[in-house]
């Protein structure tokens, strides 16, 4: 299925951020029932609706799980199906082929409320990819109102990854206009384009005969006069689509500390059945959640694609890696260095802004948007200095002298 374009190029850069629109699955596995909303409602998806509290997200912030959100049953779901076209809220720049689904109302979806979606699949041996891993795949597109409350009384989404027996495997959570997320504006909303999400699982903790599920969370703010929803498509477990496709993902730390360099690991690929030439990932840097700007410290070239990678030309401009050309299946991967400023305070280091583009058969220009990884920032204590260890020789002189002391002292004693 070939996106839908709307893109124009910029100096030095292969493409803005754009839209991807996935199309079905080309490989035949147990995968989820109705994971591009083909069906035109929601088939094979169970809806639920929340009461947001009063009081925002307390406790645990960023949440990590459902349950920290700390939403309450009740209401009607407020999440639809929608045939192509585009979001209004967004003046039409987040737009989409085919029909995708509406998690909640950006528009409508005030007054504490929020709305989700989810499904359960029982893993099949077809499900495993070549790696050995269970992936789950999907695009999702936060469009919220940004009132600039307190961050834990954004309008938010959240998505999880529960294994059997509710066990979180995975959650993504971005409240409006968090930092480190190269948010556009629209009026009063705050959105990004479709961002590409790649969830490998190992087959130790999503085993052939256990169940996966899926949900997708989009909440209004808790003071209750704003909304907020998130764009879902393309669920499914397969790896190749038909058409032109690229993917972006990145791997980084759990934990950090400020004024320490963090490595980031960024993986790209043709995911998709045609060739695509001029690909490039453009890599924004990450930040603090204060916020503040890392620093770049150093990038590798690509793995695979015979291209090589760039340092930002200027303070505050992205480090750029020309991949060249990726048929079907091909990726490759390359690494980021930053250093995290020792003044940062925030919680949290921010890395969502990064995006790969490349040109399809037809020279139309598609990108994609990498997933926010979140590193949770301390403010780590300097490791205390270490105190020179003596060898046997150095023990065996300060003994030598000590008993020279003893001698003198006693000789000076019994005069």
């Amino acid at each position: 299925m070939k996106p839908v374009s709307r893109f124009r190029r910029r100096p030095a850069v292969a493409a803005l951020l754009g839209v991807l629109c996935l199309g079905a699955a080309t490989m035949a596995q147990a995968d989820f029932t109705n994971g591009n909303f083909a069906s035109g409602d929601f088939t094979g998806w169970t809806q639920n609706a929340y009461q947001v509290p009063g009081s925002g997200i307390t406790g645990t912030f960023p949440p990590t799980t459902e349950a920290q959100l700390q939403l309450t049953a009740g209401g009607a779901p407020m999440s639809a199906v929608l045939g192509p076209g585009s979001a209004s809220s967004t003046g039409g720049a987040l737009s989409w082929t085919g029909n995708t689904a509406r998690v909640h109302d950006e528009i409508n979806g005030s007054s504490n409320r929020a709305s989700s979606i989810e499904q359960t699949i029982t893993v099949a041996a077809s499900d495993i990819d070549s790696d050995g891993k269970v992936h789950v795949r999907f695009n999702a597109a936060p469009v919220l109102e940004d009132p600039s409350h307190a961050p834990h009384e954004q309008p938010y989404f959240f998505i999880e990854i529960k294994g059997a027996g509710g066990a979180s495997l995975f959650h993504t959570y971005n409240f409006a206009g968090e930092s480190g997320v190269p948010w556009q504006t629209s009026g009063g909303h705050k959105f990004t384009d479709w961002q590409a999400f790649d969830i490998a699982l190992d087959t130790s903790v999503a085993p052939v005969g256990s169940t996966l599920t899926l949900k997708a969370i989009a909440a209004g703010c808790s003071p209750s006069a704003h909304a907020g929803a998130v764009y879902l498509r393309g669920a499914r477990t397969a790896r190749q689509v038909a058409g032109a496709s690229l993917w972006v993902s990145a791997t980084g730390p759990a934990n950090a500390c400020a004024g320490s360099n963090v490595t980031y690991t960024y993986t790209y690929e043709n995911n998709g059945s045609d060739p695509m030439t001029n690909v490039m990932v453009e890599v924004g840097l990450p930040q603090t959640s204060d916020p503040l700007a890392t620093n770049f410290v150093s990038i590798s070239n690509p793995s695979f694609g015979g291209g090589s990678c760039a340092a930002p030309v200027n303070p505050g401009d992205p480090a750029l890696c020309n991949i060249g050309t990726l048929q079907p299946g091909q990726l490759g991967t390359f690494t980021m260095t930053v250093n995290v400023p020792s003044a940062a305070t925030g919680t949290s280091l921010n890395n969502g802004n990064y995006t790969i583009s490349g040109d399809d058969p037809s020279s139309t220009l598609i990108t994609q948007l990498g997933p926010l990884v979140r590193t949770v920032l301390n403010a780590c204590r300097p490791p205390p200095a270490l105190v020179p260890a003596m060898g046997q020789w150095g023990l065996l002189l300060l003994g030598f002298l000590m008993l020279g002391a003893g001698l003198v002292i006693h000789r000076r004693v019994s005069h």
